[in-house]
C-alpha cells in the first residue's frame, strides 16, 4: 500500500488505471514494476512484477550560486532530471537571496525525480560559502566553474562537480578561488544565458 502522497500523485497527478504497470522508486537507489491492483480509502495498493536494474552513473555535484527564489527552484527541477547527485546553495557576492528553503527544494526534486523516473533523489545541502561549499567535494572528483568567454570543454565520463554564480555571475576574485581550488574554466557559447539556464546548459555539457 502506497503513502498517503504516493497514492495521489498516482491517481490524480499521473492518472493510472487499475493493472496499469508503473515503477516505483524509493528515493535511494532502490525501483522496481509495479501494476495498480484496487484502490482504498485513496490510497493504493500495488503488485510488484519485479526489479528495476541500472547501470552505474557517474556521480555529478552542483555548487550553484543562491539566486533568487523562483530561479534556483527551477534550477533544482531540472538538475534533478539532470541527474544531479547533490545540490549546493552557495551565498556568493552577488547572491541576493541567502534563505535556506530545503523543505521546498526537497519537494521539489522528490516530484522531479518521480515525473523523470529517477530511482534517486538528489541531496539538497545547507547554503553555505564557497569554502565551506569547496571543502566538501571528494578528493579526485572533475571540478569545472562556469565563466563567460572561457573555451567549451568535452563531457566526463567520471565524477565531476560544477560550480556556476548567481544572476550577474561569480566575481574575479571567486573564480581564482575556485581555479586554486582545481576548477577549470569552461565556457556556455557566446550568449548571455540566465543563471538558472545556464545551470542546465553546464550540467548537460558535462555528458560524455
Amino acid at each position: 500500500m502506497l503513502s498517503a502522497g504516493a497514492s495521489h500523485h498516482l491517481l490524480r497527478v499521473a492518472g493510472i488505471a487499475p493493472g496499469e504497470r508503473v515503477e516505483l522508486f524509493d528515493g535511494r537507489g532502490g525501483a522496481c514494476h509495479a501494476a495498480l491492483l484496487s484502490v482504498s480509502g485513496g490510497r493504493a495498493e500495488m503488485g510488484f512484477l519485479g526489479v528495476v536494474s541500472r547501470p552505474p552513473r557517474p556521480t555529478r555535484w552542483l555548487l550553484m550560486g543562491l539566486t533568487r527564489g523562483p530561479a534556483f527552484d527551477l534550477v533544482v527541477r531540472m538538475s534533478t532530471e539532470l541527474g544531479v547527485d547533490r545540490i549546493q546553495p552557495v551565498l556568493l557576492k552577488r547572491s541576493v537571496a541567502t534563505g535556506d528553503r530545503r523543505k521546498r527544494w526537497e519537494r521539489i526534486a522528490q516530484s522531479a525525480a518521480a515525473q523523470c523516473g529517477r530511482d534517486t533523489v538528489p541531496e539538497l545541502a545547507a547554503p553555505a560559502t564557497l569554502e565551506a561549499a569547496i571543502a566538501t567535494l571528494p578528493e579526485g572528483i572533475v571540478r569545472r566553474v562556469c565563466v563567460p568567454g572561457a573555451a567549451t570543454l568535452p563531457g566526463v565520463d567520471a565524477a565531476a562537480a560544477l560550480l556556476l554564480g548567481p544572476e550577474g555571475g561569480l566575481t574575479d576574485r571567486e573564480v581564482a578561488a575556485a581555479v586554486e581550488a582545481g576548477f577549470e574554466p569552461m565556457g556556455l557559447g557566446p550568449l548571455t544565458l540566465r543563471a538558472d539556464t545556464a545551470a542546465a546548459a553546464g550540467l548537460a555539457s558535462l555528458l560524455p
